[in-house]
């Protein structure tokens, strides 16, 4: 049934190099497909954020080697349905891009309008519009680019099938599609291709012609979306892969802390021992003084204790010799002793 609705070829079964969070993942192997058999001379993406269809863009043009020139506008600055961010953002896509596509893709980090000044009317075979969402921008953007198409034009719709927080690109979808060929996908919040320009290739006609058959329709939506989803998980995994590597890079790291924590431990013990060392070494110090001290302090007690006998005795002796005094004192003024006065001294003469 597929082969009967499109013409499959090998860039729908895309592996991409870009691999970021975003909601156009989903389309990525449509997108590839669509590239390779439109092969625009310029394509134009309105508003690429992280840069996850237009690098899926400039990868199909490689591989398929086409002689296409990319750009991609956006300030770069966020919106209220994308939020805002800093220039982070920018500069990791701006060193993707040098990397992989330098050769034929250009970042243009300004407005969607100040864009088209450098674009001469007629010029772009492929214009993807991915910016504000609602339903007076993206018209806007549509009807400002509207002369920039060429004959062969396709212009791509993000977002159909999303009707909350005041997404209007369905109400827009609704109204154009009236006007020219068309072609929805429902999965990834939706993606619409437009055939603004008459002259499209066999197999872009072929798709078209789908909308009036369903069982076509539903086929080719089948398909993309299976690839879609087997890019999704591709994504998943890779963002698994990438939280285990930042995983593992925690965990060296936490062994790697842990490592020095227990250096440091060792180091500790080290010290710790020392300490006790030095503590032992203190205490058999203190014993020693303690010892020291005790033993002047018996001598100073023994010392104290003669000290207090020697204060004895002379007291003994002191109070003896005083009363020695006041007997010897007491026989001088004695009158027996001063009438004997005048035999002592002649006995002295004599003794002499």
């Amino acid at each position: 049934m597929i082969l009967d609705a499109i013409q499959p070829n090998l860039a729908m079964f895309i592996r991409p190099l870009r691999l970021v969070s975003s909601g156009w993942t989903g389309h990525v192997p449509f997108g590839s497909w669509l590239v390779a058999v439109q092969q625009p001379r310029i394509l134009v993406e309105l508003g690429s954020h992280f840069g996850m269809s237009y690098a899926a863009f400039c990868q199909t043009v490689q591989n398929e080697s086409l002689n296409t020139k990319c750009y991609a506008v956006d300030t770069w600055q966020g919106d209220e349905h994308a939020g805002f961010y800093g220039d982070s953002v920018y500069n990791d896509l701006a060193a993707f891009n040098d990397k992989h596509f330098a050769a034929f893709s250009r970042l243009m980090r300004m407005t969607f309008d100040e864009a088209t000044t450098y674009f001469e009317d007629g010029s772009v075979d492929l214009l993807h519009i991915d910016g504000l969402h609602t339903y007076e921008a993206v018209k806007h953007d549509f009807d400002s680019w509207l002369p920039k198409l060429s004959d062969r034009a396709i212009v791509l719709f993000h977002d159909t099938n999303v009707r909350e927080r005041d997404f209007g690109v369905w109400q827009f979808w609704a109204e154009i599609t009236k006007q020219y060929p068309s072609f929805e996908f429902d999965h990834s919040a939706g993606l619409g291709m437009l055939a603004v320009g008459p002259n499209q290739p066999a197999e872009v006609r072929k798709l078209f012609d789908l909308t009036k058959e369903q069982v076509g329709t539903n086929a080719v939506k089948e398909v993309f979306s299976s690839l879609g989803e087997s890019t999704l998980r591709r994504w998943e995994l890779e963002s698994t892969r990438q939280e285990l590597t930042s995983k593992a890079s925690d965990v060296e790291r936490v062994l790697a802390q842990l490592a020095n924590v227990d250096e440091e431990l060792r180091t500790l013990q080290k010290e710790h021992l020392r300490a006790a060392g030095l503590l032992e070494q203190y205490d058999h110090t203190v014993k020693e003084t303690h010892a020291r001290n005790e033993a002047l302090s018996n001598e100073l007690a023994r010392n104290e204790a003669l000290r207090s006998s020697e204060l004895s005795r002379n007291e003994a002796l002191t109070s003896k010799l005083a009363r020695s005094e006041t007997a010897r004192s007491a026989v001088e003024n004695s009158l027996s002793w001063r009438i004997t006065k005048p035999l002592r001294a002649v006995r002295s003469i004599f003794k002499g």
